[in-house]
């Protein structure tokens, strides 16, 4: 016997076999075609949206403006507490909420929702009209699994993503519903190999799982468990490049795979890779070959690289401030430091790690990025030619000609400059899709460690944009030497908008936080540009402090507030105590415990009626 009222039927006609194919085909094709449904409703959502406000606005001409201390608009704030408008935006807070279990993130509440419906769905096409056979059930919940493969990778391309031109999202948005996808098409053939597997024994075939047809199956199911275990948060913490090669490998082999094991679905295989192959194509015509010269940030564990970009793609940066890139160092600056027969050589070939543009050249066609080096390879190459610069830097102070050991800068085309050529991806990012931040009341944003490389050019731009907007900038670092390169170089230092917390060792004491630690240690006291930052701080501190421990500028760069983290609940109630009608947009870049207390503290003010755009930039992955 069978699955509940199911049952092993053999022996059928040619036939029945016939209208068990068509079903299956007619269902998997229902099941991808269902995909689209999502994205409908969105739309016919965001019209209706915008018919209903054309409408509201022309019948608002010419009405009467409430002054804001009036009894009118006393009134309009009380009905707003309870109005739909205030009950959708907390409903949209509330789904945004993430799901934590034994102290681990496993997603937010929306992708939780829609994940469940979403198989629900799904499950519903697999059983419908499948009777009483077995190999039926069994059979449809494998095609209606890989229906689902083209839309996976489609959600997950970077430079051609439809579902980004289409519902105005950027790549890091729509990539949240790539991974809810993922695990929803892997319960799908979880069920499906559960069921074949059952039937094997109870029948007494286990010898089939041997036999090439079936073997491509099973080893295409273990790769997909494989795909998913390293795609986890905490192996991606471990090993980024480890997640990126895995999934870079399987997500080529497993449709290959399927391919073998079962004709039916070839159809969604070959859609699928022909997807992948497109995007890598695009994404591969669009990377650039820059020049990079590199400098070590002193007393700090942080690397900073300055990279010539074309005049033709340069704009693109400067129209995307706080975008991101993907870094790989082509073979010949590999040269410099690696055996090209070595295996850690080939490593390189499938690293393409993403690093934050910190600034665009105003005038020259050159980008710059802030990395730290965190013992991973890529970093390391970094750091390593960081110290390679100092020390040309060096020999060329002594007068004395550069070495020619192994471990010289000896590429060709830079030799002469000192300049190390990177591949270089991109931009990518979610500031295109951003609202325009000079329309809000009132700007926050919140930084941590070199999470500032992103608040930072969002800070310049929308102060570019606007010199009076209300925006403010607060920054946690945890040494005053990890702020060097925004301070100095970016004119932040005079600037009374932006606030700089130094949460580590500093001056014998030490203070900090849980998120605090997240931030990696580098000490401020070599290194005479890290010296020059802690006097810096110290003349700030004398002259704000106005003989208090918390007065000056808002207490700015005091004894007190730059030697322990910030008070985040403090900042978030100074933002939103001005004015009920104000609208805020809160934007936070850091560890995640920042921007989880951050969020909780915003989420106060949002249940209690105001409007708050919010966003918690991350790559992604």
């Amino acid at each position: 016997m069978g699955l509940f009222t199911y049952r092993f039927i053999e022996g059928l006609t040619e036939a029945e076999k016939q209208a068990r194919r068509r079903a299956l085909d007619n269902y998997g094709l229902a099941a991808q075609l269902s995909d689209l449904l999502p994205v409908v409703l969105i739309l016919l959502y965001r019209l209706t949206k915008w018919v209903v406000r054309e409408r509201v606005d022309g019948s608002a001409n010419g009405e009467y403006a409430a002054v804001p201390s009036s009894p009118v608009m006393k009134k309009r704030r009380e009905e707003g507490v309870r109005s739909w408008s205030v009950r959708k935006r907390r409903l949209r807070w509330w789904l945004g909420e993430d799901v934590v279990a034994a102290g681990h993130v496993y997603g937010q509440r929306d992708q939780w929702i829609v994940g469940v419906v979403w198989f629900l769905w799904l499950a519903v096409l697999s059983v419908k009209d499948t009777g009483e056979d077995y190999l039926h059930l069994t059979k449809r919940f494998g095609i209606v699994a890989v229906s689902q493969y083209p839309l996976q990778y489609l959600l997950s391309l970077k430079s051609l993503n439809p579902f980004s031109y289409l519902l105005k999202s950027s790549h890091e948005q729509v990539n949240r519903w790539h991974r809810v996808s993922a695990r929803v098409t892997t319960t799908l053939l979880f069920i499906h190999a559960a069921l074949y597997l059952n039937f094997y024994i109870q029948n007494n075939r286990l010898y089939r799982l041997g036999v090439p047809l079936v073997l491509a199956g099973v080893v295409a199911f273990f790769f997909l468990n494989l795909m998913l275990t390293t795609a986890l948060r905490p192996v991606r913490r471990f090993s980024y490049r480890l997640f990126f090669i895995t999934h870079l490998l399987l997500a080529i082999s497993i449709p290959f795979l399927i391919l073998f094991h079962a004709a039916p679905a070839r159809p969604y295989m070959i859609q699928a890779l022909l997807v992948f192959f497109v995007d890598l194509i695009s994404r591969k015509m669009d990377t650039v070959t820059g020049h990079a010269k590199f400098e070590s940030i002193p007393g700090t564990n942080l690397v900073k690289l300055s990279a010539a970009i074309p005049h033709v793609k340069i704009n693109r940066f400067r129209g995307s401030p706080g975008s991101h890139i993907y870094l790989s160092i082509p073979a010949a600056a590999r040269a410099t430091f690696q055996d090209p027969t070595s295996i850690s050589h080939l490593l390189f070939e499938f690293l393409f790690n993403p690093f934050t543009v910190a600034s665009v050249g105003e005038q020259e066609s050159e980008v710059t990025m802030i990395a730290r080096h965190n013992g991973g390879p890529m970093t390391a190459a970094l750091g390593h030619y960081a110290v390679l610069a100092k020390q040309q830097q060096q020999q060329q102070q002594q007068q004395q000609p550069p070495s020619r050991s192994a471990n010289s800068l000896s590429i060709p085309d830079a030799r002469n400059e000192g300049k190390i050529p990177l591949n270089i991806e991109g931009p990518y990012g979610s500031v295109t899709h951003f609202p325009n931040l000079g329309q809000f009341d009132r700007v926050l944003l919140v930084a941590g460690g070199v999470g500032a490389t992103f608040t930072v050019p969002v800070y310049k731009s929308v102060v570019a944009e606007n010199p009076n907007a209300k925006v403010k900038m607060v920054w946690s670092v945890r040494t005053a030497g990890d702020a060097t390169w925004a301070l100095l170089r970016e004119g932040l230092m005079d600037d009374e908008n932006v606030q700089i917390y130094v949460t580590g060792v500093t001056e014998g004491r030490t203070r900090g936080g849980v998120w605090d630690q997240q931030q990696q240690d580098g000490g401020e006291g070599s290194g005479a540009e890290g010296t020059e930052m802690s006097r810096m701080f110290r003349r700030r501190s004398g002259s704000n402090s106005g003989g208090s421990g918390g007065g000056g500028a808002g207490g700015r760069f005091t004894s007190l507030h730059n030697r322990q983290r910030p008070d985040l609940r403090r900042v978030v109630d100074e933002m939103f105590r001005h004015g009920q009608e104000e609208k805020v947009a809160v934007v936070v870049c850091g560890p995640e415990e920042m921007a989880r207390e951050l969020r909780e503290y915003v989420g106060v003010w949002v249940r209690r009626g105001r409007v708050v755009w919010f966003h918690k930039e991350g790559f992604g992955f």
